[in-house]
């Protein structure tokens, strides 16, 4: 789910600030949304992009990668699982499903979803042993994280003769002007490894305009809830404390203007939002076969 991505959007320290933000995101959705799912939204034309149906998108999200798992496939290996939620859908609809996850808090969610029907392997996957093959391999917005120069030979450790990969991501296209969004892989450059690989594409499917909606609603969250609150706290802190307020505005400008003006760009300019993502973005399901 984005929340994460607006509170913790670098990739430094992740080991803590990562986790802190996937907890938050979590009590999030589950205390104001009733749902722990955190990933976008598939958000066809007849569903109202509104906050409340944000579980709605959410499960039709996970139905619609479900529905692209390739015929033949009875062994999937979860790949950056979240909280389980799609390797619990797998599960339900027949698949034995084992899960990825390097975050100790997510992997006791998945746990809990798993009940014991699935092996859980708490790491990165560049570090997850190769001891056991599948019919497919899914990536549900983790493939971002993977190492490009090397996925594609490590994939290879994984799959059983003619299996298949299944990526549901953004990547990263030109656009004009600048991006208040990091993350995703150049697609050129996905494109450029695939080539390179023994892995064939089979299906492609741009979702970008049915997962961009997600952006409006972070949008509309953070110029009526973020920034109210920004400016709240400000104000109180320069009227009633300006002996501590000013003094730290120097300082923090001084030692970290640049960060300051990445994050007053990122998160507070009002280029967050679904048109700049589809400007620089690509939200792509993709299923890869080996052979």
């Amino acid at each position: 789910m984005p929340l994460k991505k607006i509170l913790f959007p670098g990739k430094r320290s992740a080991s803590n600030s990562q986790e802190i933000g996937l907890r938050i995101a979590n009590i999030f959705g589950k205390y104001l949304l009733k749902t722990d799912h955190l990933h976008y939204g598939y958000w066809p034309a007849d569903l109202p992009v509104e906050l409340e149906n944000l579980p709605k998108a959410q499960d039709l999200y996970s139905q619609y990668l479900c529905n692209h798992i390739p015929e033949g496939v009875k062994t999937i290996l979860d790949v950056g699982c979240g909280t389980g939620h799609n390797a619990e859908l797998l599960l339900d609809r027949g698949y034995e499903v084992d899960c990825v996850s390097p975050s100790s808090y997510l992997s006791e969610k998945t746990m809990a979803k798993l009940a014991g029907r699935g092996q859980l392997y708490q790491c990165i996957f560049e570090e997850l042993p190769e001891k056991k093959k599948y019919d497919c391999l899914l990536f549900s917005e983790s493939f971002q994280y993977i190492d490009l120069d090397t996925v594609f030979a490590k994939l290879e450790h994984f799959l059983n003769p003619g299996g298949s990969v299944v990526i549901a991501d953004f990547f990263r296209i030109p656009g004009e002007g600048s991006s208040a969004m990091g993350g995703g892989h150049r697609l050129t450059r996905f494109q450029d490894k695939l080539a390179e690989s023994k892995f064939k594409l089979t299906f492609e499917e741009d979702i970008t305009d049915r997962t961009a909606p997600n952006l409006q609603l972070v949008n509309e969250a953070l110029n009526q809830v973020a920034i109210p609150i920004r400016d709240l706290v400000i104000e109180e802190l320069s009227t009633h404390h300006r002996a501590l307020y000013l003094p730290g505005r120097f300082f923090a400008k001084l030692f970290f203007r640049r960060k300051l003006e990445k994050l007053e760009y990122k998160y507070f300019s009002g280029s967050r939002n679904a048109e700049n993502f589809k400007q620089h973005k690509r939200y792509m399901l993709l299923v890869l076969t080996l052979g």
